[in-house]
């Protein structure tokens, strides 16, 4: 069975919807983790405020190998206002947590989350999200969206790795305790 991934940037504060303040920190470090984790997976499930915004960024970026990963991997996206969907991406019908357990069934690598938001209530409410790893960032912005702002009713995580960064970036790796 393949695993569900979900890779979030979160300030001290909690904070995960404007993550501009993230981008001083995305060094050598940080492009090799995130290369590890693009490159093992077959496909990404992405929220529609976290297609839009990586669409939008990835096709005007120059080509590099990281770059041409994210244009040519295909792409779901859980929208109930987008019609149509491009840069190599269906758009999810009907129930998003069947649609992403049937993923899951599937053979092959894993499958990687971008973003929090409120695609997680139904991945983690049918206890979708095999792992969360989350970039603890050293800045103290808090005010904005947060992490699990959505979430009423979620499973308890064990911390299962950390990965500390030079520049202070803590990467925490969660598992949910079955």
């Amino acid at each position: 069975m393949r695993k569900l991934i979900e890779v979030t940037h979160v300030s001290l504060g909690g904070e995960i919807g404007s993550p501009d303040w993230a981008m001083p920190y995305l060094n050598d470090e940080h492009q090799a983790y995130a290369s590890d984790l693009l490159f093992g997976a077959d496909a990404l499930v992405l929220g529609r405020r976290t297609y839009e915004g990586l669409s939008a960024a990835y096709t005007a970026m120059d080509p590099s190998p990281f770059v041409d990963r994210m244009n040519s991997i295909p792409k779901y996206v859980a929208s109930r206002s987008l019609a149509a969907v491009e840069w190599n991406s269906t758009l999810i019908e009907g129930d998003v947590a069947e649609f992403v357990a049937n993923l899951k069934q599937q053979p092959g690598g894993h499958l990687l989350k971008y973003g929090n938001g409120p695609v997680d209530v139904a991945l983690m409410e049918h206890h979708l999200v095999d792992e969360f790893h989350l970039l603890l960032t050293p800045v103290a912005v808090g005010a904005g969206r947060h992490l699990f702002e959505s979430i009423t009713t979620a499973p308890a995580l064990h911390l299962a790795d950390v990965t500390v960064f030079g520049n202070g970036v803590v990467v925490l790796k969660y598992t949910p305790i079955p």
